[in-house]
């Protein structure tokens, strides 16, 4: 059968057919390859836009939560800090030593106040905790309000989490269902706290799912032209076969 196969696809005709089966073969991993590029495309686009900082105001939304996109996300503010909304998040540990978050309150221009996460201190020093004075531009992770303790005690210079709740009792007025770990500010201040890690950042986007079965589609194509040829060869060589 293999060799009654071979001289009936070295016919004119049926070479006339594998040569149109290349050219659709060969058209069909071109466009498969250009989809599975624009598939890549698609997917290093949205997550440079994923990355990209937008205003604070913008993730934080108008709901009563945060939005699920907005965490981790990278944002941007602009305003004074308030020295008079600054509490420090107490038993938080850098690299094993004991200290605590400073919290300020950020006033933007519309006068709401957006709590930041500036960084950590070690215990008694009050200078790295200073309230920076004047305007500011700050660019941060925005990460959801913590929710364990939810009842431990809150004071005016003191909480033991986060949250929007120990917040708006220790400053007496609304903030947002989250707030921003500080990454970069300008003017820079000396000495400041230390950097503390998000420990949320924006996750990897939803992969193209649409163009990537568009670019499998075309390849399957070229597979199944692939059979139908061999399997027309096979049933036409099977047919002009001599019986014994």
């Amino acid at each position: 059968m293999a060799r009654a196969m071979l001289r009936l696809a070295l016919t004119p005709r049926w070479l006339a057919v594998a040569a149109g089966l290349v050219v659709l073969i060969v058209a069909a991993v071109l466009l498969g390859s250009w989809q599975w590029s624009r598939t890549q495309a698609i997917l290093t686009a949205e997550r440079a836009a994923a990355a990209e900082a937008i205003p604070v105001q913008e993730a934080l939304g108008d709901g009563p939560e945060l939005p699920a996109q907005s965490v981790g996300r990278p944002v941007t503010a602009s305003g004074e800090y308030d020295a008079t909304r600054q509490v420090l998040v107490t038993d938080r540990a850098l690299d094993d030593r004991p200290g605590a978050w400073v919290v300020t309150g950020l006033r933007l221009p519309d006068a709401s106040l957006v709590p930041v996460l500036r960084g950590w201190v070690a215990p008694g020093d009050e200078a790295a905790a200073q309230v920076p004075a004047g305007p500011v531009a700050i660019r941060g992770v925005l990460q959801p309000g913590e929710i364990f303790y939810a009842d431990a005690p809150v004071t005016a210079d003191s909480v033991v989490a986060i949250s929007q709740g120990s917040l708006e009792q220790a400053w007496g007025e609304p903030v947002p269902p989250g707030f921003v770990v500080l990454v970069e500010q300008e003017p820079m201040t000396s000495p400041a706290p230390l950097p503390v890690p998000p420990t949320i950042q924006t996750g990897d986007v939803p992969f193209p799912l649409q163009n990537f079965f568009y670019a499998f589609q075309w390849w399957i194509f070229a597979a199944f032209g692939v059979f139908v040829y061999l399997r027309w060869l096979r049933i036409e060589a099977r047919r002009l076969e001599p019986v014994d």
